[in-house]
């Protein structure tokens, strides 16, 4: 009997297979959706868990405002459980990108055994001027190129690295970037473009400025057994951290003390010593000026004694021209005397005769002439003799001269040389002062400094401050908070039209069951059939479903996140536990649904199982009260009214499968318009300018921007100035980093950013002491107008404000204040950000490369550009969208057809009835499917405010950082969803047209009795 039971059961699904299949389907969906959701979590964390296990993602990263050496990396390292603990240096620098822009990127030193980099193509650097960069970044055909640090770095900045350009030779992804954000620095416009990693060498900095450490565990991220072990390690590594800060800053003070002294010996033994040589050279400067001074006298005893020469000498020429006057004189005279005598001579010769004796007599006083003249020869030859006496006199006179005068320049030089040695002296004696007092003053000032040390700061951070790990675990979670929506939903559905189709199935086998019990088979025997029909369709459909549902599900939200994460490759999961829950809820819904629809059967005796139940009275329907409405339908009009509001339970089985599928379907349509439109929203409705422009550190003020004033004015563009920077929200002891802006003119800066809530009413800029909060921050932190918000900056300065607006915005967290409210707290501000609005033919992007050329601007965007960018990123979410239409559609289609199938099957001989009226094919199906129609459409009504309710659950659950979504539903969403839920319909009648065409008139109205 058992064998003819089983070819009876085996026999039934045959026959009715497409009940059968709709079971399967619809349990199989149920199973696939469920098991997806809820195994999606699991994949994802244990894929980033594998990930973040295989590149060593660090559990503590330490901070101290002092840094940290070698010797506290080997104190931390041989702490208990510690598998590896690295020094680390990072920094922030402005590079200049492959646009000509200035960008910032985020410099790490690579690690060996903490947060290892996976190299997607290239090598790692070798050389001290090679790097590896972000893949966000760059991608393979950068390899080769070079990173080239901007000159417009400060002086500090640019000190921390070797070089000023490093080579790219390959292309990594870190486990400290998981997330596509790279977030915020005090550079440049404020946002973290991208990463790279050199060797250590790459750096000049003498201590590490944050140390990795990495514990030798196997726990599961995210799991309460890590969460316990973190927080029980937490109250160590603070100690730990301190006690090695604690050392370097007491290392730090002693060093300090050591120079300090050593400097102070040091400036005494120089003091002594340069008072030695001052008081030697002060000893020599006056020797010199005594040398001098003996110089002196003796020169002017020289010049005295040379004088009184040069007076005997011109007293003796005086007299040696007297003498020669005299000779002169007497020998003009002899001259003459001895012409006289010549002639009386000559004349005596002619006379010789006569007077001999006066001849005589003449030629002894010419004798005597002759005498006179040698006397006055030899007198000549003695002045000669004098002249040459004076010659030599005046010749050793002039040299004389010569001498004193090399003497007296000697002695100039001499004086000279004091001068300059003295004043030479003046100089390092005023100068030796002045090093003294500076030397002195250093070391006041290096004392006042290590007293002014304070001991260090320090911070140990766990994973959930690394943004891309935080982010992870709240966006599994929301796929968990998903799975817990929709399943049941499906689930729900599937029990509704398992019961159906069962209930059917035993209404349509009353005369079958009551032949087995007449036959003698139990009821046990007998609801075993019906249980095994349902049971292996939930059965096999539980097992396909699950199958598919790990495998599909995963992927595909993996690949969704992909687009935000990187977190390797996918890592799919068995979970026996999951399979057994999914077949217990399955069975649960069938073979219970099945099991409530047997068992008020069996209860009933053979005889009366055996005889068809008697048909339910006939009621008037409402609208039998409103004649002006019931009189104008038709007959065949009437009879579908009243089958409709006869068949109650067939009724809300219907409304509510087709309301669920159409709920879904609503969901779905829902989802993509709250997401695909916010990039247009940002960029075209709320910041509205052209081109935002960052300028140059100090080039901010009107004479350095006339240039680009220029440019802009040609161009018949305006613009305005404001600050743009990063602060941190400081909600409950947590904080959130917030983008900044502040208005230098708030009355302008509405034509560039406009202001104004989610119901469009404008807000007006914030006076002192307030502040406008994008939405994202006050729905995130439950924040509400006239609350105080706190703000604080790296250097824990905190500004209070009233919250005076909640704006609209989509992508990033904003808060604006007044300029006032951030002077008093923060100082001045620098208004570096431009926002240029141009006319609407101008070509923006060749107006951006003109303003980019500008040495006063250091980088453009365009905000056309960061839709596009937006938009696409978006785009990824439309996998998650197109898996709950896709979803809902098949649901709709099981639960159209198996209803549908019910409807009929449960009709046969009241179709065979109207057929053998004459009633045409196309009436036939007219008269059956009109209901079918109107019931679809009652479903459609309800399923779209259920879907509109389900979507604002869904987008709640829903939490991407820095992006806020529209939660709406457009106009063509809920028409699609309604013309999809009737085209299921559609489809369905034409399947089902054919099965009306089958039914045999004459064996349907065979009766039963």
């Amino acid at each position: 009997m058992k064998s003819m039971m089983r070819k009876t059961t085996l026999r039934e699904i045959k026959q009715s297979f497409g009940r059968f299949f709709a079971i399967f389907a619809i349990v199989a969906l149920g199973v696939s959706f469920f098991a997806g959701l809820k195994v999606t979590k699991k994949v994802m964390t244990g894929s980033a868990d594998k990930y973040l296990k295989d590149e060593q993602f660090y559990d503590y990263r330490l901070l101290s405002t002092l840094g940290f050496e070698e010797e506290d990396i080997e104190a931390f390292t041989a702490k208990e459980d510690v598998r590896a603990a690295e020094g680390a240096v990072s920094a922030d620098i402005i590079f200049i990108n492959g646009n000509n822009n200035e960008s910032v990127i985020k410099a790490h030193s690579i690690t060996q055994n903490v947060n290892t980099l996976v190299v997607v193509a290239g090598r790692l650097p070798e050389q001290a001027d090679e790097c590896v960069v972000d893949s966000n970044l760059y991608d393979e055909s950068a390899i080769g190129s070079k990173i080239v640090l901007s000159n417009n770095n400060a002086e500090e900045d640019l000190e921390h690295f070797t070089y000023d350009e490093y080579t790219i030779t390959g292309i990594v992804q870190s486990p400290l970037y998981t997330q596509f954000e790279r977030g915020t620095s005090s550079l440049g416009n404020g946002r973290v473009s991208g990463f790279m990693f050199l060797v250590p060498e790459g750096f000049q900095m003498d201590v590490y400025t944050e140390v990795y450490v990495k514990f030798d565990d196997e726990m599961q991220i995210y799991s309460e057994e890590y969460d316990s072990y973190m927080e029980e390690k937490e109250p160590l590594w603070e100690a730990y951290c301190e006690e090695q800060a604690i050392r370097r800053y007491d290392s730090i003070v002693a060093e300090a003390q050591d120079e300090l002294t050593d400097a102070q010996n040091e400036l005494d033994e120089k003091r002594a010593e340069a008072e030695a040589e001052l008081a030697d050279a002060r000893t020599e400067l006056e020797d010199a000026e005594t040398e001098i001074s003996d110089g002196e006298t003796k020169l002017a005893d020289g010049e005295k004694e040379l004088k009184e020469a040069e007076d005997a000498i011109a007293e003796k020429e005086d007299e040696l021209a007297k003498a020669k006057q005299t000779v002169a004189d007497n020998e003009a005279v002899l001259a003459g005397k001895m012409q006289e005598c010549e002639a009386a001579l000559r004349q005596l010769e002619s006379v010789w005769a006569q007077g001999s004796s006066a001849y005589v007599q003449m030629q002894a006083g010419y004798a005597q002439l002759l005498a006179a003249q040698a006397e006055i020869d030899a007198t000549k030859e003695q002045l000669a003799s004098g002249d040459a006496e004076i010659d030599k006199a005046k010749k050793e006179l002039a040299e004389a001269k010569k001498e004193l005068e090399t003497k007296k320049a000697d002695l100039d030089e001499a004086k000279q040389e004091l001068a300059d040695g003295w004043a030479e002296y003046n100089d390092a004696y005023e100068e030796f002062e002045t090093e003294i007092a500076e030397a002195e003053q250093k070391i006041e000032d290096a004392r006042t400094e290590i007293s002014e040390i304070k001991k260090p700061d320090t911070y140990v951070l766990d994973r959930n401050t690394n943004i891309g790990y935080a982010c992870f675990e709240n966006d599994s979670n929301i796929v968990e908070g998903i799975a817990n929506v929709f399943p049941v939903f499906f689930f729900l559905v599937a029990a509704l039209v398992c019961m159906t189709t069962m209930n059917r199935m035993v209404e349509e086998q009353r005369t079958q069951i009551g032949v087995l019990k007449a036959l003698g088979y139990g009821e046990g025997t007998i609801m075993g059939k019906f249980l095994f029909y349902s049971g292996s369709a939930a059965l096999t459909g539980c097992i396909a479903g699950y199958f598919l549902g790990i495998h599909v599900f995963p992927f595909v939200i993996w690949i969704a996140y992909g687009m935000i994460y990187r977190m390797g490759s996918i890592v799919y999961f068995f979970d026996w536990k999951l399979l057994v829950i999914s077949l217990v809820a399955a069975l649960a819904c069938t073979m219970g649904t099945t099991w409530v629809s047997c068992r008020n059967e069996l209860k009933e005796a053979a005889a009366g199982l055996m005889r068809p139940k008697s048909p339910k009275a006939g009621k008037r329907v409402f609208l039998e009260h409103v004649p002006f409405v019931w009189k104008r339908l038709k007959f065949l009009q009437k009879v579908s009214v009243r089958n409709i509001v006869r068949y109650k339970k067939r009724f809300f089985m219907m409304v509510i499968g087709i309301s669920g599928c159409t709920a879904l379907l609503v969901t779905g349509f829902g989802v993509r318009d709250s997401v695909t439109d916010i990039a247009n929203q940002q960029f075209e409705e709320i910041q509205v300018y052209d081109l935002g422009v960052t300028l140059k550190e100090g080039a901010e003020n009107e004479k350095n921007i006339s240039d680009f004033r220029k440019v802009v004015q040609d161009t018949g563009g305006n613009f305005a100035a404001a600050f743009e920077g990063t602060l941190d929200l400081v909600v409950d002891g947590k904080n959130k980093n917030v983008n900044l802006i502040i208005a230098e003119n708030p009355s302008v800066i509405g034509e560039y950013i406009n202001l104004h809530t989610k119901e469009d009413e404008p807000i007006g800029y914030p006076e002192e002491g307030e502040a406008v909060i994008s939405n994202k921050l006050a729905e995130s932190y439950h924040i509400k107008v006239g609350d105080t918000i706190t703000l604080r900056n790296e250097e824990q300065k905190t500004i209070e404000a009233v919250v005076s607006g909640i704006c609209e915005n989509y992508i990033y967290n904003y808060v604006y204040l007044q300029a006032s409210t951030y002077e008093k707290v923060m100082g001045g501000i620098a208004y570096k950000n431009i926002y240029v609005n141009l006319p609407e033919d101008a070509d923006v992007h060749a107006i951006g490369a003109s303003v980019m050329k500008l040495d006063e601007v250091t980088a453009v965007t365009v905000n056309a550009d960061a839709l596009v960018r937006f938009s696409n990123m978006m785009d990824s979410l439309n996998y998650i969208v197109a898996v709950i239409i896709g979803c809902a559609a098949a649901l709709a289609f099981v639960v159209l057809y198996n209803l549908n199938n019910i409807n009929i099957t449960e009709r046969i001989r009241e179709i065979a009835t109207i057929k053998v009226l004459g009633f045409y094919k196309k009436e036939t199906a007219s008269y059956v499917f009109r209901e079918n129609m109107v019931l679809t459409a009652i479903g459609c009504v309800v399923g779209l405010l259920l879907g509109k309710l389900l979507h604002i659950y869904v987008m709640s659950e829903i939490h991407v950082d820095i992006v806020s979504f529209d939660v709406k539903v457009s106009i063509p969403g809920y028409l699609i969803s309604i013309l999809l839920t009737f085209f299921f319909n559609w489809i369905v009648n034409r399947i089902m047209s054919g099965k009306l065409d089958r039914i045999n008139m004459a064996e349907s109205l065979k009766s039963v009795d």
